[in-house]
């Protein structure tokens, strides 16, 4: 007989809250999983299927807040939930912002986890049944993506190129990345103590970080070194084209984080579908991690 029953993989480095969710939960009828690291979440997302990711945000090497990122994007129908010791609401909106379904502040009542958890089962629910029900959607941005699982590469690796002088395109470019996958390998060498934030952002300084969309603009607008204004029709026509993250870079002469910005303003503007953009995530690595 099929197993129906509600599969929720709980992530937390502290094994006594890992094994005090399984127990709130395992009585009321859910599968739990235990795993004490964001790491160790994929592998278990990769080889096994979950409807509900149940993560602490502060922990050592990936954060909740990039296992959160990642499980939406590689695993969209995926509920995740955020716990966290830290009442931040700037945390709180963040993970919301991103995806998550919710987030419980440590310490935690059972009847608080219980209500969390249903509610988000609810919500994963009703957003399937609107998502895969709805006759008005295209195909298109239905259909699912291949995309690239998250990579590991070499700290030494990342550094040399650096040093070398290799700008932020060059380096998407020798790696493989995303202008997504770039920003999180730069915050995962600062994190470690292998680079300065300051370098950073020395080096985001030599290229715009946000540019200004024009709707009106036909033809490829004049460089501002400042906030560059990038003609939406020929961003759309460069993207339906084929032209990867780092090529865009190059045309505008934008950072990562100013791509990002015009990702975001075009699909707020109505210029570009969010599936397209999600589309081209089958051609570069859109996660990476540092490895020794």
């Amino acid at each position: 007989m099929e197993d129906r029953r509600i599969k929720v993989l709980i992530v937390d480095d502290e094994p006594y809250i890992g094994d005090l969710l399984r127990r709130y939960l395992t009585p009321e009828g859910y599968d739990c999983r235990v795993v004490f690291s964001g790491e160790e979440a994929l592998k278990a997302l990769e080889s096994n299927s979950f409807n509900l990711v149940l993560a602490d945000v502060m922990m050592p090497g990936m954060s909740g807040i990039d296992l959160l990122q990642i499980t939406k994007s590689l695993y969209p129908e995926v509920a995740v939930l955020m716990v966290t010791a830290i009442d931040d609401k700037d945390t709180g909106v963040l993970a919301v912002e991103l995806g998550a379904y919710g987030y419980v502040i440590k310490p935690f009542e059972r009847n608080e986890i219980l209500i969390n958890v249903a509610n988000a089962m609810e919500r994963r629910r009703l957003t399937r049944l609107v998502l895969e029900g709805a006759p008005d959607k295209p195909l298109a941005a239905r259909a699912t993506t291949q995309r690239h699982p998250p990579v590991k590469i070499s700290a030494r690796k990342v550094l040399d190129l650096i040093n070398s002088g290799m700008d932020e395109a060059a380096l998407m470019g020798e790696l493989n990345l995303s202008a997504k996958a770039l920003n999180s390998l730069m915050d995962q060498l600062v994190a470690t103590g292998l680079f300065k934030q300051s370098d950073v952002d020395r080096r985001s300084s030599l290229s715009p970080g946000s540019v200004v969309v024009d709707l009106e603009q036909t033809k490829f607008p004049e460089s501002n070194r400042e906030k560059p204004a990038v003609s939406a029709k020929d961003a759309a026509e460069c993207i339906r084209s084929g032209m990867d993250d780092s090529s865009l870079m190059k045309r505008y002469g934008v950072s990562a984080k100013g791509l990002r910005s015009l990702f975001r303003k075009l699909v707020a503007s109505g210029v570009v579908e969010q599936f397209e953009l999600d589309k081209r995530m089958s051609e570069t690595h859109q996660w990476a991690f540092l490895e020794e």
